[in-house]
């Protein structure tokens, strides 16, 4: 039989006080732990449900939700906690169209991404319509397309560029080509962009001059004053126009122009989109005159001169003439 020391006796009580005290600790944390306060979103309700429960299936048990075929949930945690919040994602139709076929799929994926990716079309080269993290509702359409591209090179013309040399020698207004400008050459590289096999956009990512354009010089006349019966007048511009020749009956039998005024020799019927009524003109071999009248045929860089007889009109004709735009 063994004897044990009052000292034993007594060590071994203080053992046995200390795991009875760690045992009820962690009895009391455990249970602390266990319980936990989770919050349930389902069918437009908010339910709170105090728990034990470690598997989120059996707190909507707990709390008398059911799953239908394809409902789903979500936590708002990494797993089950205190404070965590489930929500319920009810099964609802929607219609998908991938390649040209429409199909009608009942899910309770949250969004459009995650429903996405469960049918393996969640892609880097696949456009969702609508938006992955829009949330799925009854009835939505959601068109997975189909993104593409391809480099295509084209060829295109290089315009050239006009150098013009001012020339006091020729009248302001007037050109005179000196040397012919040549167009060049480049192969522009364009990145064709395709949604199902549809073009939908393209952008040039690069270009390369292949012959260079060769410019045109022109002589551009700079002389704004022109020699006439009263004496030097200065011009803005001057131009060929097409002219014919008209008597002052021609337009109306009162012999009015368009203006109100009396057509006579010095009055000129124009386009007042070329030229303004109200315009003085200067016409070699006719003279100065005010353009004040207009003609239904007279459209464009045309002129018609009012003169005095019919003899002289047929003698006159149909000409080019240079009609100077006075100052």
């Amino acid at each position: 039989m063994t004897i044990f020391s009052p000292q034993t006796v007594q060590g071994r009580r203080k053992i046995l006080l200390i795991a009875a005290l760690i045992i009820t600790v962690i009895l009391v944390t455990g249970f602390a732990w266990a319980h936990k306060e989770v919050n349930i979103v389902v069918d437009g309700s908010h339910i709170t449900v105090n728990t034990m429960k470690f598997r989120p299936g059996a707190v909507l048990e707990q709390a008398g939700v059911v799953l239908a075929d394809k409902d789903e949930y979500r936590l708002s945690t990494a797993r089950l906690q205190n404070g965590t919040t489930i929500e319920v994602f009810r099964a609802v139709p929607v219609k998908v169209t991938y390649q040209g076929k429409e199909e009608t799929i009942v899910t309770g994926k949250p969004t459009v991404g995650e429903l996405a990716a469960s049918l393996g079309i969640l892609k880097p080269n696949i456009k969702l319509e609508p938006g992955a993290e829009t949330k799925i509702q009854a009835g939505l359409h959601i068109k997975a397309v189909i993104m593409t591209e391809r480099v295509e090179e084209r060829q295109q013309e290089v315009p050239f560029t006009v150098i013009r040399k001012p020339n006091p020698n020729m009248e302001k207004g007037l050109e005179e080509v000196l040397e012919e400008g040549q167009k060049g050459a480049k192969t522009v590289s364009v990145k064709l962009h395709y949604a199902d096999n549809k073009l939908v956009a393209e952008e040039v990512i690069a270009e390369t001059v292949t012959v260079q354009p060769k410019p045109q010089v022109v002589a551009a006349g700079t002389r704004d004053v022109i020699n006439t019966s009263r004496g030097m007048q200065r011009f803005r511009s001057v131009s060929w126009m097409e002219a014919t020749a008209y008597l002052p009956t021609d337009g109306s039998p009162e012999g009015l122009t368009a203006t109100g005024i009396p057509a006579r020799r010095g009055i000129v019927a124009v386009d007042p989109d070329v030229i303004p009524l109200g315009t003085k003109v200067y016409i070699p071999g006719y003279g100065l005159a005010l353009a004040a009248d207009t003609g239904g045929a007279i459209i464009g860089n045309k002129i018609d001169l009012c003169m005095e007889s019919s003899s002289e009109c047929w003698q006159f004709g149909r000409r080019n003439v240079k009609v100077y735009i006075l100052e």
